[in-house]
């Protein structure tokens, strides 16, 4: 009998132990494990949140280009469809048209001055500016199809200033435009003499 007893104390022992070690190891190893695995989860978490600001950052570059892409394209575009004739066929082209577009909408085109034609602002390229100042006369609506219809018209400038006022004959708009000219070989060597 002292055989199972001797043998039911060393298991006992053995037990205990491996109690003690399984406690150690729970003390001791697993909240380092713990420590590690939080690390862990922790780096993929900044990992993924700068992939994911990379990829923004790279969506919105992406974007840029594109647009600085359409841009150049409409920059070209234009260029192209620039008049190429001389800066008295562009104020003739802009006179007509304004005078065409006044009587088409009830307006009295007070005055119309012509400024003289400038590269100021376009330096290193064949494009030449030329200010186009006038006052119409007439109701609002009138002025507003009429400005309307001037966008529309194709024709390449760009409204610098304007004002619409009252006065005893009526709305009063006075538009200053910069019209654009692609300028001939001819005429950039004469500008640069």
């Amino acid at each position: 009998m002292n055989s199972p007893l001797r043998a039911s104390r060393l298991r006992l022992a053995l037990g205990a132990l491996g109690l003690i070690l399984g406690l150690a190891v729970a003390f001791l190893l697993l909240p380092d494990a713990s420590q590690q695995l939080e690390q862990k989860r922790r780096a993929k978490r900044e990992a993924e949140l700068q992939r994911n600001q990379q990829v923004q950052r790279l969506q919105e570059l992406q974007q840029l280009a594109d647009r600085i892409r359409r841009g150049r394209a409409t920059l070209a575009d234009l260029e192209a469809r620039l008049p190429r004739g001389s800066a008295g066929e562009l104020q003739w082209n802009l006179s007509k048209t304004l005078h065409e577009l006044a009587r088409k909408h009830s307006l009295r085109l007070q005055s119309v001055k012509y400024g003289v034609p400038s590269r100021e602002g376009a330096r290193g390229t064949d494009l030449e500016a030329v200010d186009v100042e006038f006052t119409a006369l007439g109701i609002y609506a009138g002025h507003k199809a009429f400005m309307l219809d001037l966008e529309g018209s194709g024709l390449p400038f760009a409204v610098r200033d304007g004002r619409l006022e009252e006065s005893p004959e009526g709305a009063r708009l006075t538009i200053i435009l910069r019209a654009f000219r692609k300028a001939g070989a001819a005429e950039r060597e004469e500008g640069e003499a």
